[in-house]
């Protein structure tokens, strides 16, 4: 039986204008998406993965249109979110929320955890204000923290609480998916799992999905069912998680998994290293044909010509290379 998703982004482009020039208004775009498609089943994690620059976060906040997209669709529950006017719209993000990357950042310094995690309530209504100091002290709770911390304000807690104050907020409306941006790339590798084993948790306790940003290949390995690789705008392999640990086919793909260390030291001298070279081209000028073959070690002038598409070249997950390697397979522990 097929199972429909959650949410299903389709052809998704963000373009930035840019400014400058000699001649106002005639500079290209910056192309930041370049037609991604990701899909979010009910309760599952979808980890998008990626250097830097690649366009991840991006995608997060155009789903939720924090910047508006440039062209897709982004259907959720059979409506597609970039077509919601601002009421529908509103009435939407009661089911979506956000965690961002930095805790601090994200929280506001004036406010206290108890005003911070009741403010979705107090904007979508619901609930009277003694209903909401209590429903604050459950979700602390149910995130780890004590209740009785409620009246702190946000410099007062370690940036891994602190990002257990966002994961409660984003839970305080019982949203049906939840994307988390780098949600652990500015804590301590030690807390990360923690946070991460968190979000496991409460996915199995309230059937929540993520859609899971991380340049960190160990986190989405650990915490996502499908994962999608994405290379300057574009997403260059997808398939799921054993898919693309056990058996990754784009060179992208293997050189991200081969900088994984191994715990082991005899077989990290031993194992074999895909090394990048060149930096990651510009989004403003991307190269023609395949973007990822400047820095290919298997780049031919078909790569320079034409852009090769996403699809399954015989290993049952989909790549867009030119030259799979269908047989390779390096795996991370």
């Amino acid at each position: 039986m097929t199972i429909e998703p959650l949410l299903d982004v389709r052809g998704l482009v963000k373009e930035f204008p840019q400014s400058g020039g000699i001649i106002p208004g005639r500079l290209s775009p910056i192309r930041a998406v370049s037609g991604v498609d990701v899909q979010v089943l009910p309760g599952q994690t979808h980890g998008l993965v990626g250097e830097s620059g690649c366009g991840k976060s991006t995608v997060a906040r155009t789903i939720l249109q924090l910047d508006k997209p440039t062209a897709g669709e982004a259907i959720f529950e059979g409506r597609d979110l970039f077509k919601l006017n601002k009421s529908d719209l509103r009435e939407a993000r009661k089911d979506i929320q956000i965690v961002f990357q930095d805790p601090f950042s994200s929280l506001n310094p004036r406010m206290t955890v108890q005003s911070i995690i009741e403010e979705p309530f107090v904007i979508h209504g619901g609930a009277h204000k003694s209903e909401r100091e209590a429903e604050v002290k459950r979700l602390l709770k149910q995130v780890g923290l004590n209740p009785e911390h409620a009246a702190r304000y946000p410099h007062q807690f370690s940036g891994g609480q602190r990002q257990r104050v966002g994961i409660a907020r984003a839970l305080a409306l019982q949203p049906k998916l939840i994307i988390a941006d780098e949600p652990v790339s500015a804590l301590d590798v030690s807390i990360q799992a923690q946070v991460v084993n968190l979000m496991r948790d409460l996915q199995r306790e309230l059937n929540v999905s993520y859609l899971f940003i991380a340049h960190d290949l160990a986190v989405v390995r650990h915490i996502s069912d499908v994962v999608s690789v994405m290379y300057l705008g574009k997403i260059v392999e997808t398939g799921s998680r054993d898919d693309i640990y056990e058996n990754p086919t784009h060179p992208y793909t293997q050189a991200l998994l081969s900088a994984v260390p191994e715990p082991d030291p005899i077989l990290e001298r031993m194992r074999e290293r895909r090394v990048l070279v060149g930096d990651l081209p510009s989004p403003a000028d991307p190269p023609s044909g395949c973007r990822f073959r400047t820095r290919c070690w298997k780049a031919t002038e078909l790569c320079a010509e034409e852009e090769p598409a996403l699809e399954d070249p015989g290993v049952g997950h989909s790549v867009a290379c030119h030259h799979p390697e269908v047989e390779v397979a390096i795996s991370s522990r």
